[in-house]
């Protein structure tokens, strides 16, 4: 764990999580010096995870703030509309389609697999080939991770997502990481 711009440009691969709200976060990475390293790690070619927050502050803007997004993505995050029934935030376990099937974070993963969230916002990427996994809540599918290229991102929370998410995260060091540096060597 660093926030240290010269760790993130020499690091093998990066893991961006988030917690919380989107201005503050951007906010926070500005402050640090943040937003240059990241953007060269992912134009690099180095594998990059975003997680929940960091995968909205990949895109150009959110309704929740008034800050401008990192931009590597083109696109908006959105809030939930609301409708009868539905709470926000969407907080528990929910079931993705994969758009992507064949993404190298599904690795060794079933069809429809179950994730956990917690969330009130979601991307709404510009271009959809970018959207790697959807999910539905209510009525409302939205993409629930992305994956182009070295950049992968997801909505859910796959350290909250018991056995499986801990395989998401096996997948992203075993198979998109060693296959990284197994090119590059």
């Amino acid at each position: 764990m660093t926030d240290s711009p010269i760790e993130i440009e020499q690091a093998d691969a990066v893991i961006l999580p988030g917690v919380g709200s989107f201005d503050p976060a951007v906010q926070h990475l500005r402050s640090r010096h943040l937003e240059a390293p990241i953007k060269q790690v992912i134009a690099s070619g180095k594998p990059f995870l975003g997680i929940c927050l960091g995968l909205q502050i990949l895109f150009e803007s959110s309704e929740e703030g008034q800050e401008a997004g990192l931009g590597i993505l083109a696109g908006t995050v959105r809030r939930f509309k609301s409708e009868p029934g539905l709470t926000i935030p969407q907080m528990g376990w929910n079931q993705l389609q994969f758009t992507q099937p064949d993404h190298p974070l599904w690795s060794e993963i079933t069809s429809h697999p179950w994730v956990y969230f917690v969330h009130s916002y979601y991307v709404d990427p510009t271009d959809s080939k970018v959207t790697a996994a959807t999910v539905t809540h209510g009525h409302q599918t939205v993409t629930a991770a992305v994956g182009q290229n070295n950049l992968m991102a997801v909505q859910f929370h796959p350290e909250k997502s018991s056995t499986l998410g801990l395989q998401i995260l096996s997948n992203f060091v075993n198979k998109v990481i060693s296959e990284n540096l197994a090119l590059a060597g």
